[in-house]
């Protein structure tokens, strides 16, 4: 069995796990977690085998779903008894869709109880410019770790788990973001809400950007305005993937003294 048959045959059978639990919730949902248009989700879910998934794809859904990187390259499918699509189980949180593999389960600590506020930090780029190609896997290398409480007034109460930190390359957004600066992004948005900044992917690069919505037409916006505007049409949704809403940023510096 070659490897576009497995990742495909992965994919299904985590749909279908997560139809299994969690039944009110719907495909649309599903397709939004992993961070792809519902109509992909049944291309690639396809026994005609409409599309493929590539390692591009692959690494995003692990990535999404918080999977070890290369879990959708090994046949996953297969009843347990824990499971009835999965050959392992996988955990599936009540109040929010995250997957982990057992070990990445077994490996984390218990941080319900010790009242730590800790951001992760992707050791991914996002373009403010041109664009910045992905890696095949953004793995989070460190975290910062904040006072609860002066957390909860900077970040709107929003819980860590949602949020991330990313840096920005690039000058385009010059006047909002700086290039080197962090950015810290809402990860539990992969839609757009409303006007503002986003990250997002647009076939294999990432970007920083300022999304508008004008009547059907979603425009991108560079701050600086030595870029020019470009749209995201129909036709671009499924090279279009949103990462999440940028909500705040930290200018770190170091100037070395001796």
């Amino acid at each position: 069995m070659d490897i576009k048959e497995i990742r495909r045959r992965n994919l299904q059978a985590l749909l279908n796990e997560y139809l299994f639990r969690k039944p009110k919730a719907g495909k649309a949902r599903f397709a939004e977690e992993i961070g792809i248009p519902p109509s992909q989700l049944s291309q690639l879910t396809s026994d005609r085998e409409i599309r493929n998934i590539g390692d591009v794809m692959a690494r995003r859904i692990e990535s999404n779903l918080k999977l070890s990187h290369g879990w959708m390259d090994t046949q996953q499918w297969g009843p347990s008894s824990n499971s009835p699509m999965l050959s392992k189980a996988i955990d599936f949180p009540n109040e929010n869709f995250t997957l982990r593999s057992e070990s990445t389960a077994k490996a984390e600590p218990n941080n319900s109880t010790d009242k730590k506020y800790i951001l992760e930090v992707f050791d991914t780029e996002f373009s403010c410019g041109e664009g910045r190609l992905t890696p095949d896997y953004p793995e989070i290398i460190r975290s910062i770790e904040l006072d609860p409480e002066e957390a909860k007034r900077m970040f709107g109460g929003r819980q860590a788990s949602s949020l991330k930190i990313a840096t920005a390359m690039g000058d385009s957004m010059l006047g909002s973001i700086s290039p080197g600066e962090l950015v810290v992004l809402d990860v539990t948005v992969k839609r757009f809400v409303s006007d503002g900044i986003y990250a997002f992917v647009y076939g294999d690069n990432l970007h920083i950007k300022r999304l508008q919505l004008l009547k059907d037409r979603l425009i991108v916006i560079s701050d600086n305005t030595s870029y020019d505007r470009w749209e995201v049409t129909s036709e671009d949704e499924e090279l279009f993937h949103i990462q999440g809403f940028v909500v705040g940023k930290w200018h770190m510096s170091y100037t070395r003294l001796g």
